[in-house]
């Protein structure tokens, strides 16, 4: 903007030395006063102006023209005549100064007329130069005013934005202080939880251990009496000179002793010795087929332990373990398990053997430990619920050193046995061999799953401490941030506040002294105006009437060329009174600075972090997500958005249900006659969490079976159908070398039903008795496997079946993928180890095998081979309930019966040769003259009471086929 008077040196000095930018507006305002006085007017700084006058430059301020105030101003501050004329120094000649002044009788009247226009321009001159110091001194105050505020609104926008943002810190930290106590209080529950699961684990697996151990002992003696019994060239239970059987056995105090071959064993558990017993006795020779009914089983009790558990000690006081007990006199421990089988309040039962009548405890409480209550060593205790998994208290077995013939005080408490069969007595001790080698599997897989589980839960919660200690680092590292932007903004916003005052105390000074400068200012112009009139009075040319001044229109303002960091702005009016005689019209034109603050810094930051772990795996956890500061906001900027965000997480429940698939397609009929039925089913998915439920197996929820094949079966069925199929023949001591000839022709008369094909049946065969022998592989050649049916042979031994299911399932690699594969297992249900047997049912289960059972001579109920055999076990396991005798006379109706029940096709080839000499003979038949009926298509289809005695006639075979 152009300013008519350059300013003087004495003017630039002050503003150099200026502090800040009121201080320099200060300056610049004194400035121009004394640039007025150098254009020979001098302005009375120190006049003081009243409130009236105040507000009077308050107008002039806010825009109205000094010609629309001069009365006002006048009126509310006058200005003698005197006054005016001191101030006017050297502006005009002395002699026009005695004039005014009326010096020794000379007033204005004395001057020519030529003195007085001169002394009317000279004074215009005079206003004209005021009139540019007010519309300089309006202009710049009216920038510094614009200024303040700006400012002031920004220290406002960023007290407001700084208010919030210490609200939000402050809600921050509390939440982060709550999530430490959290975090905190979980880390502590957690890793107490730990302690006390890795000691109860450690205390299970130690009597897990502990139990194995013995178990073990009793396998390994176990294992010696099935050496010391097997058969060989001379038999082992040939009588001895004394006339003592070979194998003898007796209770022997705490343990049962057995005598073989000279050498004694010693069983010490109650389990072990209980199914010896049961195998002893069901080794008798007899000449019957049939396998002796089985003893009945003591039922699944449990020994409890020594350790960490009661049983009643005699002589001890305080030490009630029972709340109520009952004694009976029963004959052995099988009766006193069975008294307290079938009584609904007995929770467990000890037995005492004291001879012929054993003492029977029952016990209807139950039982607590104290520390008075130990194992006395005289009863053995069985709890009928799940057992103790601390250590059974009972002493690891040995084997005695041999010795030719065992003490006569020995021989005398031993219990002698019959003679029996070699391979049956061989048999049987492999079945007791067994039943223990089994107990003791189940309790590897028991210490297996503990270790598993120990492992797993300390790995969850070993991963829920790791979780909640990040978690915890996390609100720690949040608490710090929120902390220390509390305490940056609580300085700023001192900071602020402190700068507004200052503002506030230079704005009211300033203020002041622009109403000051510009109420000077008028005062300056009403006083000139006032003196010009006075001489215009005594003018003859110039009347005060004739002067008339340049009278403008208020400053009309552009738009500010920028929006923040000053700008600048044109101002413009318009003349609205021309001059004459008066003052000149002022510059029409002016340039103002504008927009006099900083542009604002809006705050930026960065993209969002990916979301954090969540605090819980179920039930609804919170995880978080975080995002940084680029740029801090300032000079009123945008604030800063919420740095993180929460959300929640995992909010499915804890207790969850199992998730289903699809059903499956039908499955094969199980039946390629005769009724029989096919399944579907829906697969687990998702298993069930927590207290969630699912549908169990054979439930209506993904359990589907449907009827298929209802066609009666033909008298000489074939089994046709593209099948992998495996025979696994039981060869194990258990069967007589009679009973096992009969299993033999069984088996051979099976196979030549089979029709033998690439596009249909590829059969193998496998042996098993001790170990698994293939005797035939997966082949389509009928000649190779008439030929390997003579390898079938009784091998005696134990009934490992186990191995010949593991064998079958290797022989199936060498099937077809696109055929159903199905093991057939021959057996007389009674395999020596059970544990592993079911594993390998198992196995071959979840490889999409149909495993069938064929049990011929029945070993007890043997429940467990419907559990075995695939899903529904009553349609896969074939029970020969007359055993070998029933085999041997209705062996044709039992090797149709399986081949159809477990083939999904089948073809006869008696009922196809009858179709087709049918329909031969129809072809030979001379047409049937019109209106008479067909004897063919008359024919009923005559059904048979038993589809295997008789044959169709030939009209429903034509109609089969």
């Amino acid at each position: 903007w152009t300013v008519s008077r350059p300013r003087s040196a004495t003017c630039a000095a002050p503003l150099r030395q200026s502090r800040s930018s009121m201080t320099q507006f200060a300056v610049m305002l004194t400035c121009l006063i004394a640039c007025v006085s150098s254009a020979g007017f001098r302005v009375h700084e120190q006049m003081e102006l009243s409130e009236a006058a105040h507000a009077v430059a308050e107008k002039a301020l806010s825009g109205y023209s000094w010609q629309k105030l001069w009365s006002e101003f006048d009126r509310v501050h006058p200005i003698g005549l005197d006054t005016m004329i001191k101030g006017m120094g050297e502006g005009i000649s002395p002699r026009l100064l005695t004039a005014l002044r009326r010096h020794n009788g000379d007033g204005p009247e004395s001057l020519s007329e030529a003195e007085l226009q001169h002394a009317r321009m000279v004074i215009n001159k005079m206003m004209e130069g005021q009139v540019t110091q007010l519309d300089v001194a309006i202009v710049q105050c009216k920038e510094e005013r614009e200024k303040n505020t700006n400012t002031n609104n920004m220290i406002n926008a960023d007290l407001s934005r700084l208010g919030s943002k210490l609200a939000s810190e402050k809600k921050r930290i509390l939440k982060s202080q709550g999530g430490i106590e959290e975090a905190q209080e979980n880390i502590k529950s957690a890793t107490a939880n730990l302690l006390e699961h890795e000691n109860n684990c450690g205390d299970t697996v130690g009597n897990l251990e502990g139990q194995l151990k013995i178990l073990k002992a009793d396998v390994d003696a176990a294992a010696l009496i099935v050496k010391l019994t097997e058969c060989k060239k001379k038999a082992l239970l040939a009588q001895t000179s004394g006339n003592v059987p070979a194998l003898v056995a007796c209770d022997h105090g705490k343990a049962a002793i057995i005598s073989a071959a000279n050498q004694d064993v010693k069983l010490t558990s109650a389990a072990a010795a209980i199914a010896f017993q049961r195998a002893l006795a069901a080794s008798e020779a007899g000449p019957s087929l049939l396998q002796l009914e089985a003893p009945v089983e003591l039922p699944e009790y449990s020994v409890v332990a020594k350790q960490g558990s009661c049983s009643a000690v005699e002589g001890k006081k305080n030490c009630t373990v029972f709340k109520t007990e009952k004694v009976v006199k029963v004959a052995n421990v099988k009766q006193c398990g069975a008294a307290c089988s079938g009584n609904d309040l007995c929770q467990a039962f000890k037995f005492l053997n004291a001879g012929e009548v054993g003492i029977c405890t029952l016990q209807f409480a139950p039982c607590r430990p104290t520390s008075e209550c130990w194992a006395d060593g005289k009863f053995t205790t069985y709890n009928k619920k799940s057992g103790s998994l601390s250590s059974a208290g009972e002493s690891a077995p040995g084997i005695a050193e041999a010795r030719a013939t065992p003490p006569a005080s020995k021989q005398a408490n031993k219990c002698t046995m019959s003679d029996a069969d070699c391979g049956l007595l061989n048999d049987n001790m492999a079945v007791f061999w067994g039943e223990v080698k089994d107990k003791y599997d189940a309790k590897m897989a028991e210490l297996t799953l503990a270790k598993h589980q120990c492992k797993e839960v300390s790995t969850t919660i070993n991963e829920e401490i790791t979780l909640w200690n990040a978690l915890l680092q996390e609100r720690n590292a949040d608490l710090g941030e929120a902390t220390g932007e509390q305490s940056e903004a609580t300085q700023t916003q001192t900071d602020k506040q402190r700068e507004q005052r200052e503002l506030s105390s230079e704005y009211k000074e300033i203020d002041k002294k622009c109403k000051d400068t510009v109420g000077s200012i008028m005062a300056n112009l009403c006083g000139l105006r006032k003196v010009r009139g006075e001489l215009a009075t005594f003018s003859k040319t110039v009347k005060p009437d004739q002067i008339v001044d340049c009278v403008t229109t208020d400053w009309s303002p552009s738009q500010c060329s920028k929006s923040c960091d000053t700008g600048r702005q044109m101002l413009s009016r318009d003349v609205s009174q021309p001059t004459s005689n008066g003052i000149k019209c002022p510059p029409l034109q002016m340039v103002k600075r504008c927009n006099q603050f900083p542009c604002a810094i809006n705050c930026k930051v960065s993209d969002w972090s990916g979301w954090g772990r969540c605090s819980k795996e179920c039930g609804g956890g919170m995880q978080a997500r975080v995002r940084t500061i680029d740029t801090r906001p300032d000079f009123g900027g945008e604030a800063c958005p919420p740095q993180t965000e929460t959300q929640q997480c995992n909010a499915q429940s804890c207790d969850r249900d199992c998730s289903l698939s699809e059903w499956t397609k039908w499955a094969p009929c199980t039946k390629a006659c005769g009724n029989g039925s096919q399944r579907r089913i829906k697969k687990v998915t998702v298993k069930a969490a927590g207290n969630g439920k699912c549908p169990k197996a054979l439930n209506h929820e993904r359990y589907e079976r449907q009827p298929c094949n209802t066609n009666e079966c033909p008298p000489d069925p074939q089994c046709s159908g593209k099948m992998d199929i495996v025979l696994v023949v039981d060869s194990s001591g258990s069967w007589t070398e009679a009973g096992y000839n009969v299993v033999r022709a069984f088996v051979t008369g099976l196979t030549k039903m089979y029709d033998l094909d690439r596009k249909k049946v590829k059969l193998g065969i496998i042996e098993f008795s001790k170990e698994a022998h293939i005797i035939q592989g997966m082949t389509y050649d009928k000649d190779e496997l008439e030929k390997s049916l003579a390898n079938l042979k009784f091998r005696k031994g134990l009934t490992d079946m186990a191995k010949g299911l593991l064998a079958a399932e290797k022989l199936l690699l060498d099937g077809r993928k696109d055929s159903q594969s199905e093991v057939i297992v021959i057996t007389d249900g009674k395999p020596s180890f059970k544990f592993a047997t079911a594993n390998a049912a198992r196995k071959l289960n979840e490889h999409g095998a149909r495993l069938v059972f064929m049990p011929i001579r029945t070993y007890g109920k043997s429940p467990f081979l419907l559990k075995w055999a695939t899903a529904p076990g009553k349609e896969n396991v074939f029970r020969v309930q007359g055993g070998l005798a029933e085999l041997k006379t209705k062996m044709e109706h039992w090797q149709k019966t399986l081949l159809v029940s477990t083939c999904p096709t089948v073809s006869s080839p008696i009922l196809a040769a009858h179709a087709a000499a049918q329909l031969a003979a129809a072809q030979s038949v001379e047409p049937t003259p019109p209106g008479a009926t067909s004897a063919i298509a008359v024919s009923k289809h005559k059904v048979s009471s038993d589809p295997f005695s008789n044959l169709y006639d030939s009209s429903a075979a034509l109609e089969l086929a």
